[in-house]
Order: structure tokens, then C-alpha cells, then sequence
């Protein structure tokens, strides 16, 4: 190794937006399971930067809490939001069942079955939605947004 050290980050940011929970709901629960972590060591694990330090016993409550392994909420490569989909099979069904409704010809079987796949997308797209929103608001951070130029609102036209 040449003496530098890969940066580790912490996917806590995109963990909450999934979750649709916020940092100070994260340290309720933390609480409630007999963690007392000061909500300052949560922020910095939610920023996008670097991390410098991390305490384990924080890194194994979050995990606990969660359900999930240390991998998962530190990476050592910048974090990469993914979209989920609804699989092939389900799609398809799912387009099926939205046409066989617009003509108006669901059974009430099928109208349950299209109101189950319509609620898996619906949540799918919901958590999507959240996901896009902490990428761009990481991204905000760091590249600059170009504004929009306005016209003035008499502008003379040339002839």
C-alpha cells in the first residue's frame, strides 16, 4: 500500500430516507433500545463527507436497530443511490391488469391483485422518490446550481 488510506462514508443518510425517518427519530429509537447516543455523532454520520472517526458502539446500535451489518452502513467507496424496481413477472402483470381496467373488465379477484401490485409500486416509487431526493441534496452541496436567466419582462422584440 502507498501510505493512503481509502475514505470511508457512512450510508446513514440514505438508510433514514428509506426508512422516511428522521435523525432525531433515529435517536428516540436508539433510546428506546437502551442506546444513549448524543445526536451530534448521528448528524456527522448522516453528512456526506468523509468520515474521520467512527465510535463502534453507535455503528452497532444503528446496526441493531436497523437490521443490518456494519457493511452496510460504512463503505469505503462514495455512496451510490439504487432504484428499485418492481421485477419483470410483476410488471407485466401489473400492465396487464391496468388495461384489462381501463376497459372497465376486472374481476374482483383481479381488482384486488391490481390493487396490491398498484400499492407495491406506489411504495416503490415513494421510496425511490426519497432516495433521488438525498442524492440530490448531496449533490446540491457540492456542485454549484446554474440559475436561470430571466427576461425582461418588457423586452422589445426586433422587427
Amino acid at each position: 500500500m502507498n501510505g493512503h488510506f481509502p475514505d470511508a462514508f457512512s450510508q446513514l443518510g440514505l438508510i433514514l430516507a428509506r426508512k422516511n425517518m428522521s435523525v432525531l427519530a433515529l435517536q428516540r429509537k436508539l433510546q428506546a433500545a437502551g442506546a444513549a447516543v448524543n445526536v451530534k455523532s448521528l448528524y456527522r454520520l448522516v453528512a456526506e463527507a468523509p468520515l474521520q472517526k467512527i465510535d463502534l458502539r453507535i455503528a452497532a446500535a444503528i446496526c441493531n436497530a436497523f437490521g443490518i451489518a456494519l457493511g452496510d452502513l460504512i463503505c469505503f467507496a462514495k455512496p451510490v443511490a439504487r432504484l428499485n424496481r418492481l421485477d419483470a413477472k410483476a410488471q407485466a402483470r401489473l400492465d396487464a391488469l391496468m388495461s384489462k381496467n381501463n376497459e372497465g373488465q376486472l374481476t374482483a379477484p383481479e381488482r384486488r391483485e391490481f390493487v396490491a401490485l398498484a400499492n407495491q409500486a406506489h411504495r416503490i416509487s415513494m421510496e425511490n422518490a426519497r432516495t433521488l431526493l438525498a442524492e440530490r441534496r448531496r449533490a446540491g452541496r457540492h456542485i454549484a446550481v446554474r440559475k436561470k436567466t430571466a427576461f425582461p419582462k418588457h423586452a422589445k422584440i426586433a422587427a
